[in-house]
């Protein structure tokens, strides 16, 4: 009789470690993949101006939102010089209607037109060349976000082209895993998962929001992107990383 326990226990051991023995039906799963919280985008902002710094109202760290001043140049010389183009532009167009008047009552030949029409032409463009470089005096922030890292001072006057300032969006964070390609079978756009954050320990509610173009053929894994659910999104910063566990029913 203990003989026969014995191996009936010895059975049973070998089916639980050869893995026969199967969870019930409809019995909950899950699956656990590394993901890390990426910003939507980031910038390094330069400008072709010299011009001094005159407003530099956000450090590192600091929430800013779309639309915001996040540099500002003393530009009194650009907008001078833009005032003495425009002068010229306007001179260049009153030659031009004076020689077109010219040219009808045959003073002046067809030749002479066209050279003010070109003449016009050239002071335009210096005006538009202008005008782009004034608006560089203003540089607005172009979504919700936080300053990276400053790389200039105010009152200082950076060379054209000079890193000034890093900034990053922060108003929509998404995940990024690198998960097994079988995983495609039941992972889809819009397949819910959870995301615990490493730094803070928080649970946060998130979807597959894309999947990857491209299967790795040597690693057998694809790259997925997810999103946060609602204003979970305020609980993290790029750069944190965590755990994304997803959970469905066994057949």
């Amino acid at each position: 009789m203990k003989v026969m326990l014995a191996k009936a226990v010895s059975c049973f051991g070998a089916l639980v470690f050869s893995g026969l023995l199967l969870a019930p039906a409809g019995a909950a799963e899950t699956q656990t993949a590394r993901a890390i919280v990426k910003a939507n985008a980031k910038a390094t902002i330069s400008v072709f101006l010299t011009a001094r710094v005159s407003q530099l109202p956000f450090r590192a760290g600091q929430s800013f939102a779309r639309g915001s001043v996040i540099i500002g140049f003393d530009c009194a010389r650009y907008l001078a010089e833009l005032r003495a183009k425009k002068a010229i532009l306007s001179a260049r167009s009153q030659e031009l209607a004076i020689n077109n008047r010219l040219l009808r009552f045959g003073a002046i030949g067809a030749s002479e037109v066209a050279v003010s029409r070109s003449r016009m032409q050239e002071a335009k463009a210096l005006v538009e060349v202008q005008e782009a470089l004034v608006k560089q005096c203003v540089i607005e922030a172009p979504y919700d976000g936080r300053v990276v890292e400053r790389l200039i001072n105010e009152n200082e006057t950076p060379g054209p082209n000079q890193p000034l300032i890093k900034i990053v969006d922060t108003s929509k964070p998404e995940l990024e895993l690198i998960v097994p390609s079988n995983w495609l079978v039941w992972l889809n756009t819009g397949t819910p998962f959870s995301f615990k954050v490493d730094e803070t320990g928080k649970v946060l509610k998130a979807k597959i929001s894309r999947l990857g173009a491209v299967v790795d053929a040597v690693s057998q894994t694809i790259k997925v992107t997810g999103e946060f659910s609602g204003e979970q999104k305020n609980s993290v910063l790029p750069g944190m990383s965590g755990t994304a566990t997803f959970a469905f029913s066994g057949s």
